[in-house]
């Protein structure tokens, strides 16, 4: 399992994550970058996930840097 943190105060609203896989990410009534079926604390969206793939990708492409996925052991995948 992979964790994937969204801290959504960072977010930029430049819509790289959304670009590529819309079926995961979105924007909120508020234009800030939302993963879709995450937990939300306070302001950063959780999720885990089997396959971390399309959300390293969105790291890599996020303006913001807003994005990052960790391993089981919490060290960035």
């Amino acid at each position: 399992m992979y964790e994937v943190i969204l801290e959504r105060e960072d977010c930029t609203m430049c819509g790289n994550c959304v670009e590529i896989d819309d079926t995961i990410f979105t924007f909120d009534s508020d234009d800030i970058a939302t993963i879709i079926g995450a937990e939300r604390d306070d302001d950063v969206d959780e999720i885990e996930v089997d396959d971390p793939e399309v959300y390293k990708e969105a790291a890599d492409n996020c303006t913001g840097e807003c994005i990052e996925v960790y391993d089981e052991d919490g060290n960035p995948a």
